[in-house]
This record gives structure tokens, C-alpha cells and sequence, in this order.
């Protein structure tokens, strides 16, 4: 454990190793301040660490993936000819 003062900005230095890195602060009962490794995930993408069954079918999908585990392609219907579509 080290000692740290807080300058007259409200600022701590950390150190080299914390350097940009994100962090989540959560300030604690009596005073205490935890701070939390964090990262930062675009909105967009967001809903998938919010909807348990659809990362845990994104995370099996990855993991079958590197297993080289494929599924068969689908038998696709040749293209109608364009004239034929037309009619």
C-alpha cells in the first residue's frame, strides 16, 4: 500500500501503469474509493452484453468455430432466369 494526496483539483496520480486506461469509480462506505478496471463498448453492440442467451449463443457459435466445428451449407435454389422472373 502506498500514500497518494489528492492536489487542490481533485486529481490522483496513479502511476505509469494506469496510464489511459479506463476505469469504473466507486466510492465505498467510510470514505472508501474503489476504482475498477474497465472498457468501453460501442452502444450498438451493447445489447448483446445485456441479453444473457444471445452471447451465450454468440460464445458457443465461437468456440464450435475454433474447434473448426462448421455447420453444412444450405442446398440453395439455382437463380431463375431474369426474364422468367419477369412474367
Amino acid at each position: 500500500m502506498t500514500t497518494k494526496t489528492i492536489d487542490g483539483r481533485g486529481r490522483l496520480t496513479l502511476g505509469p501503469a494506469f496510464a489511459n486506461k479506463m476505469v469504473l469509480v466507486e466510492e465505498l462506505e467510510g470514505g472508501i474509493v474503489q476504482l475498477i478496471p474497465a472498457e468501453a463498448v460501442p452502444s450498438r453492440e451493447a445489447w448483446l452484453f445485456k441479453n444473457r442467451k444471445a452471447l451465450a449463443s454468440v460464445l458457443k457459435g465461437l468456440e464450435q468455430a475454433h474447434r473448426g466445428e462448421f455447420a453444412a451449407s444450405p442446398e440453395l435454389a439455382p437463380e431463375e432466369d431474369e426474364d422468367e422472373g419477369r412474367r
